[in-house]
């Protein structure tokens, strides 16, 4: 399967194989991408790995360490998920998404690899196509290091093929607890599974500091805490969005990276982008002041609380659990929207709902209810009728039902007006199905 530079037709069908694997659904195991990789030389040998876990935050921790990389003068590389305008935008070589052409023949390698499998192996799914093209993509185009989000967990990720130098893992919270388990503990376990010696840098744990120095002990790795209050051996992140300072306090004294600023009003992101300062400083031995502050302050992370326009203002951000929309609360307290603000959602079915919606209606003055062309997603009218039990009785939002998120939006913007502003959230699938009128922002 050769997609050929600029040809549309075989861009189209190796991205409608992609799509057809969609049926496969999540199988967790490592068997079929290992197999595959080997048969493919390995190709994940040939760089360094930064591979990077958690709830919520990977994307962007993923995207702000590829800058950093980048800017330090090393060909980088990142693998994201979900994609948002298309399947190449989630593997970037040295700050642009890699190329169809790039990325349709080594979806073509492995889709060959694929046929020769052993029956025994099952059905490869997209995900593991996804990741093993992803692998050889970046080999191929000479990738000295790489950013690599995990999808699902960790233990059984299919990223969790390679030996990563440094892991990054930005926080613990409760969400596919029927996949990795129904405690913060036993979800901790699963994904500090990719820990496999070098350094762990570790962000919110909120209680599990001790299993996370367990974990690394028995992995012959050396921990690293992200904390509000200096300690020998951890990292300290001061400030806001438009001026923050990393700390890291290690070694002979403590390393300081001030004047730090990332495009965004999102406070959650002062976290992400300290994550990454240590990540990049611990893969490379040492980080440029000058050159880090201006990558920071050049990469902004498609859909998390990106302002899409103003009158009325549009916000869109990806916040998809409870503890995405908690951090999402947060900030928008400091930014403080204009009233009236309108949400446009749409929430996946195996997502804790209920606990979302209890912390999204607070914030919203109307709520436009919607759903996503993913199969998992809930209809319009079922997130209506969750909203309507978690409302407030003394003031609840006036609530609609709209199935189509282009009309969804639209009635938002008319409800907002000029002077107020519009909130889309829920999901990076809602995102997707908007970007031909998110694009600019997105």
């Amino acid at each position: 399967m050769d997609p050929g530079a600029g040809d549309a037709g075989v861009i189209a069908s190796w991205a409608a194989y992609l799509e057809s694997l969609a049926a496969f659904g999540m199988r967790p195991g490592l068997e079929r991408v290992s197999e595959l990789l080997a048969r493919l030389g390995r190709p994940q040998d040939a760089y360094r790995v930064i591979h990077v876990v958690g709830t919520n935050g990977k994307s962007s921790t993923t995207r702000y360490c590829e800058a950093l990389l980048r800017a330090q003068g090393r060909r980088s590389g990142a693998y994201l998920s979900p994609h948002i305008s298309g399947w190449s935008e989630r593997v970037i070589v040295n700050g642009r998404p890699v190329g169809d052409a790039v990325f349709g023949a080594a979806v073509g390698r492995v889709r060959a690899e694929i046929d020769r499998l052993p029956e025994r192996l099952g059905e490869t799914t997209q995900f593991e196509v996804l990741t093993v093209a992803a692998l050889l993509a970046f080999a191929e185009s000479g990738v000295e290091a790489v950013a690599l989000e995990a999808g699902l967990g960790g233990r059984l990720d299919a990223t969790n093929v390679v030996d990563a130098a440094v892991v990054v893992l930005t926080n613990i919270a409760l969400e596919h607890t029927d996949v990795l388990g129904d405690t913060r503990e036993l979800i901790f376990a699963e994904k500090a599974a990719v820990i496999k010696g070098g350094d762990a840098v570790f962000g919110e744990l909120d209680g599990l500091e001790n299993e996370a120095r367990r974990v690394c002990a028995a992995a012959g790795a050396t921990p690293h805490f992200l904390r509000e209050s200096a300690a020998a051996g951890d990292l300290t992140a001061a400030g806001s969005p438009d001026g923050f300072t990393v700390t890291f306090h290690a070694g002979q004294g403590p390393e300081q990276w001030a004047g730090l600023r990332v495009p965004t009003p999102a406070l959650y992101q002062v976290q992400n982008a300290a994550l990454a300062v240590a990540a990049v400083r611990l893969l490379l031995g040492g980080l440029d002041e000058p050159t880090a502050r201006r990558a920071l302050a050049g990469t902004a992370v498609p859909g998390r609380l990106q302002v899409v326009s103003e009158r009325p203002l549009v916000l869109a951000d990806g916040a998809h659990n409870p503890d995405g929309v908690r951090v999402l609360a947060q900030s928008l307290a400091a930014v403080r929207v204009p009233r009236p603000t309108v949400g446009v959602l749409a929430i996946m079915r195996d997502k804790d709902y209920p606990a979302m919606l209890t912390g999204l209606l607070p914030l919203l003055d109307r709520l436009v209810c919607t759903q996503a062309g993913e199969p998992r997603s809930l209809t319009a009218a079922e997130v209506a009728a969750a909203a309507r039990e978690v409302a407030s009785p003394g003031a609840p939002p006036q609530i609609h039902t709209v199935p189509d998120p282009h009309d969804a939006l639209a009635l938002a913007r008319e409800l907002a007006g000029e002077e107020g502003s519009v909130l889309v959230v829920g999901s990076l699938y809602l995102l997707e199905d908007l970007r031909d009128v998110l694009a600019g922002s997105l």
